[in-house]
């Protein structure tokens, strides 16, 4: 299981680098005093979208590790009640990630 998760955290350390270097390039644009609003709208909103794209990607993915991984092993190792505790909290987070 360590191996897996060496593995998933290096997923998770390139992506949040990717993201961050869009982040990153999207603020270097708006710190431009040459840059103007109005030249382009439909390029910023494409990397808006392609930020929220990634981080939604990421946040997937976590919850996929976590409940394959982690909550499985956890609920497997305890009581019924711990499991419903555990299911419920992992639901409680699908409901605010997709707010």
């Amino acid at each position: 299981m360590a191996y897996c998760c060496d593995v998933e955290r290096k997923k998770l350390q390139n992506r949040i680098s990717r993201i961050h270097g869009q982040v990153h390039s999207l603020k270097n644009k708006f710190n431009d005093e040459k840059f103007n609003l109005d030249n382009d709208p439909y390029e910023t909103i494409r990397q808006l979208t392609a930020i929220k794209g990634a981080v939604s990607g990421m946040i997937s993915s976590y919850i996929e590790h976590y409940a394959k991984g982690h909550l499985i092993e956890n609920i497997k190792k305890g009581t019924s009640s711990e499991a419903e505790a555990q299911i419920d909290n992992l639901l409680e987070i699908i409901k605010v990630y997709g707010k």
